[in-house]
């Protein structure tokens, strides 16, 4: 065999959020081997130029003789063409960015991304890769997604994917360990502040693993799963992995019923990605380069669609209300129906667009872009009710999803938007077919009503809440300092009056607005009217006159009192609930 690819990882410097990474380059392959640090790590689709935190990198020849090592382009060294292996090559990276695909490392934690962390070798990726990894201080104890070796302390991929799509945790953290469907699972908590109940957090993520299994049947596509959980005073998000999860949410998500829902959601979010992503693969992303972007415009599907069922498994798995569900599908609607650049870019476009346009934001994102995750779930779920629609007995997208997994799962070719839409057309025809190919292929919206919602036993009705404010046609952020317009909706009324992405609202008709006020301030006036608003814009204090326009519509979906016994059985087979329960 192969001599494999090995590192060692040394944290005694971790207090001051620095790792030494040492790469052994086996004989065989030391003369002229380039040496790159991906761009980029699968599932966060944008060029993060991971070399950014390279603080020294030196070789050293199997005497220990210093070896030149030449950059090639900006994320590649490469040894000379005379270099006697093994080679040792030794990295010292700063680690301080907390996310879901970064390096951060520190006195609590050392939370490390392999593509941020592990130079690979060219022309040796097939080979095995191990990893060396002690805990510091003894104390602390190791998490891996990858399976451990013979030596301790060691962790070994199958090659340089398998280690890519992995990741690691060090610390002295509260755990649980669980299991799913006889698999074991473990949930590690990095964070600060409350405590989680990590029996409550082993209970609904098991009942989340066993809906996923249910959906997609037969046995758990992994022998192990970890989820690897940040807590921090901001932010939140997760990063899938081929046999676990990086999370991030906010330190006090366990204290706070919606935040502890988002959890949720994000938890099956991620698990669902067993299947959907990480086995049942978009064609571009089979073999990925990790020097450059490598663009797919299936995103709608791999994320759009699991975006769709975040919110459906937990409810299926009795963590959430069926009201929480249709709470948080309206949600998704609302925003989407308000985004105008949901009518500029087509789904398909945002999926190969994601690289600069989907994580890459500014004031102007809502106007020009749309979201393959939000716009991308409301497609799935048009599309499953015109399924159920057609079959209140069938199981909807469950059914299409099975399909293409039974036909595309664990092949080295991956999928295709055309099997996509072939497996639509085998469970819902030709025309259901070439309608998600309209959805994503040009600039619409999907198209839901009352009519495809009494499919499943519901209506749309309306909120009642009291008085609603007009509309200003702002999205706003709201911190101390008080209320700034982060987008200003193109040709809404603030837009036609000349406020822009960016203005820090001060007052509305010379009265102040702070933070939390602006709702309550446009109560005090009717569509049509015309106000003063005052804002900053840089240095600047301006005031433009707006007309405010109609307030958007507080939609509620609700049980429709008709509904028939086909359309209540096709709710309970969609949410896991009698339709009585709302």
């Amino acid at each position: 065999m192969a001599t494999p690819i090995r590192y060692a990882v040394d944290l005694t410097d971790r207090v001051h959020h620095l790792v030494r990474v040492h790469l052994t380059v086996p004989e065989d392959v030391a003369a002229g081997a380039r040496l790159v640090l991906p761009v980029w790590t699968p599932g966060s689709y944008v060029v993060r130029d991971y070399v950014h935190h390279v603080q020294t990198i030196r070789a050293t020849d199997a005497d220990g003789r210093d070896l030149p090592l030449a950059l090639d382009g900006t994320t590649a060294w490469v040894l000379p063409d005379d270099a006697v292996g093994p080679v040792e090559v030794v990295l010292e990276l700063y680690a301080n960015d907390l996310s879901v695909r970064t390096n951060h490392v520190d006195d609590h934690h050392a939370l490390l991304i392999p593509a941020a962390t592990f130079p690979y070798v060219e022309g040796a990726t097939d080979r095995p890769h191990e990893v060396h990894l002690p805990p510091h201080p003894a104390a602390h104890r190791t998490w891996s997604l990858l399976p451990t070796g013979d030596d301790a302390d060691t962790y070994v991929a199958q090659n340089r994917d398998h280690l890519i799509d992995s990741a690691f945790e060090v610390g002295d953290l509260p755990a649980a360990d669980f299991e799913v469907a006889g698999v074991p699972h473990s949930f590690v908590w990095a964070g600060h502040g409350g405590a989680p109940d990590l029996d409550a957090i082993a209970a609904d993520t098991r009942a989340i693993g066993e809906v996923c299994l249910a959906m997609f049947g037969g046995e758990l596509p992994t022998q192990r799963y970890v989820f690897l959980c940040a807590g921090w005073d901001q932010g939140g998000g997760g990063l899938e992995h081929r046999d676990g999860s990086v999370l991030q949410m906010p330190v006090r998500t366990f204290q706070d019923d919606d935040l502890n829902a988002r959890f949720q959601s994000l938890v099956a979010h991620e698990y669902l990605h067993l299947w959907n992503v990480k086995r049942l693969v978009p064609a571009d992303l089979v073999e990925p380069d990790y020097e450059h972007p490598t663009h797919s415009p299936s995103l709608w599907v791999a994320e759009g669609w699991t975006a769709y069922y975040d919110d459906l498994l937990p409810t299926r798995a009795e963590v959430w209300t069926p009201r929480r569900l249709l709470d948080t599908l309206r949600d998704t609607w609302d925003r989407v129906d308000r985004t105008p650049g949901a009518l500029l870019q087509p789904l398909r476009q945002a999926s190969h667009e994601a690289w600069t346009k989907h994580y890459i934001r500014d004031e102007n994102t809502p106007n020009v872009m749309t979201d393959y995750y939000g716009h991308g779930s409301l497609v799935a779920w048009e599309l499953d009710l015109r399924l159920r629609a057609a079959d209140p007995e069938g199981d909807g997208l469950d059914e299409v999803f099975r399909l293409l997994w039974q036909r595309h799962a664990n092949t080295s070719e991956g999928y295709t938007e055309q099997d996509v839409l072939d497996a639509v057309a085998a469970v819902g025809g030709d025309d259901l077919a070439a309608l998600v190919d309209a959805r994503v292929g040009t600039a619409q919206r999907p198209e839901i009503d009352d009519a495809l919602l009494a499919a499943v036993g519901l209506r749309v009705g309306e909120q009642p809440n009291g008085p609603i404010a007009p509309d200003l046609g702002v999205e706003v952020t709201e911190d101390d300092r008080g209320v700034t317009f982060a987008a200003v909706l193109r040709d809404g009324p603030a837009w036609r009056d000349g406020i822009t992405g960016g203005d820090r609202l001060v007052a509305i008709d010379g009265v102040t607005v702070a933070r939390g006020e602006l709702d309550t301030a446009l109560r005090a006036y009717e569509p049509g009217d015309d106000v003063e608003v005052t804002v900053t814009r840089g240095p600047r204090l301006l005031t433009r006159p707006v007309t405010l326009g109609q307030p958007r519509p507080r939609r509620r979906l609700e049980r429709r009192d008709d509904a028939t016994d086909a359309a209540a059985g096709a709710f309970a087979r969609w949410t896991g609930h009698d339709l009585d329960e709302l």
